[in-house]
This record gives C-alpha cells, structure tokens and sequence, in this order.
C-alpha cells in the first residue's frame, strides 16, 4: 500500500511539472494553425505502401522495414474515412481501392523517389482541386496483449496533400511512434494516460497519425 501511494504521488508531481510545460509552446511547425480554404475539393486515396524507394513521393525507405498485410490496408481506409468525417467540417470523395492507383505501376529500378509525377497525374484524372495521399512506410505489429507485451507497436505513416493544378505537394504530415512503457521515458506520460496505461495496436497507432494529419493540414 505504501508503494503504490509513493507511485501514485510521483505520477502526480510527473503531471503537475511536464503537462503545463508541454502546452507553452508549438512542439513544431506541424502545430501552428493554417487555413486551408473550405473551397478546395479534396479527394482521399486508400492507403498504400511503398516498398520501393521509386514509389516513394519524399524521403526514404527505413531499414527493415515492416510490411502490413495487404488484407489490412481496407481497415485504415475506414478509419481514415471516420476521422475525416467526425473531427473535420468538409465533404471528401473517397478513391475506391480498385482503382489503378500509381504505386500499382510499375516504376524503374532507382535510388530515388519517383512517384509524385504519378500521383499528381493521377489527382488530375479525378478533376479535383487536392489529393490527400496516404501512405504505410514502417509497420510492426504489437507483440503481445494489452497488458504486457515482448515487442510494442511501431508505425510510419505519411501523409501528402497534393495540389492537382499547381503540381505542388501543398502540405505533409509525418507520424512515426514506437510506443514505450511509462518507467522508460517520463516523457510519454500524457500519451501514457490517453492509452490508458495499456499497450495499443498498430492500428490504435495509425489512428492517432490519422487525426495528427488532420490537425497538421487544417483538414
């Protein structure tokens, strides 16, 4: 009883120090407002994942990098459609997974990443004024249960929105998290308590980088 009076206490000393701390200022240029005009028609592709570094819009492939089923990927487009709809105020056209979507293409063997061209060309098919582009870099499956695992979740989610007419990536938002226990960073306490102490899926993840996009491009 004692001990769990004494981890209680520094939980909410944890609390009282780092919450107020964190809410002084912009953790990044991800977290100051933009106004994106309510004018734009957006359409959002399904997910997909790049495992090339050809089919890439930016940036690179990690090492080792985690493949997600592809029998999985139709659940993060329902989860993405439910986040745009309840936490954002605009209307979208949603691309049906069916549809021959660039990274089906089959790309040269290089180095760099070569999909944007694609991409854009494909908004342009759609007569759209935005795409909203969301892409599976990195995914690793919790290993274990909610209560304890051997390995936590880790995921690498990408998200592009494209201007058709200006040939532009107007804006991307980036979420990539390993989640770790509370005793290995104290950091993490805010995030420890919207989890509820337990340790999330992959999906449970890629929610969470569904709505920071959200919040990131003033969706």
């Amino acid at each position: 009883m004692h001990s769990r009076f004494i981890s209680a206490a520094v939980l909410a000393l944890c609390l009282a120090v780092l919450l107020p701390a964190c809410s002084r200022q912009p953790r990044s240029t991800a977290d100051i407002p933009r106004t994106l005009s309510k004018s734009y028609s957006i359409a959002v592709a399904p997910f997909t994942q790049p495992t090339t570094t050809s089919q890439l819009i930016v940036g690179q492939l990690p090492e080792n990098q985690g493949r997600i089923p592809s029998a999985d990927l139709p659940a993060l487009d329902m989860a993405l459609r439910d986040v745009l709809l309840t936490q954002t105020q605009r209307q979208y056209t949603f691309v049906p997974r069916n549809a021959p979507l660039p990274d089906k293409m089959r790309f040269h063997d290089s180095n760099q990443p070569q999909a944007l061209p694609h991409w854009l060309a494909f908004a342009q098919t759609l007569k759209t004024d935005l795409l909203l582009v969301p892409q599976v870099i990195d995914w690793h499956q919790r290993e274990g249960s909610r209560a304890g695992v051997t390995r936590p979740a880790h995921v690498r989610l990408e998200f592009f929105l494209l201007n058709a007419k200006q040939g532009i990536i107007m804006s991307r938002s980036n979420y990539e998290v390993e989640q770790t226990g509370l005793t290995n960073n104290l950091l993490n306490i805010g995030d420890f308590l919207k989890r509820q102490g337990g340790w999330v899926t992959a999906e449970e993840l890629a929610r969470e980088g569904m709505v920071k996009a959200a919040k990131d491009m003033d969706l």
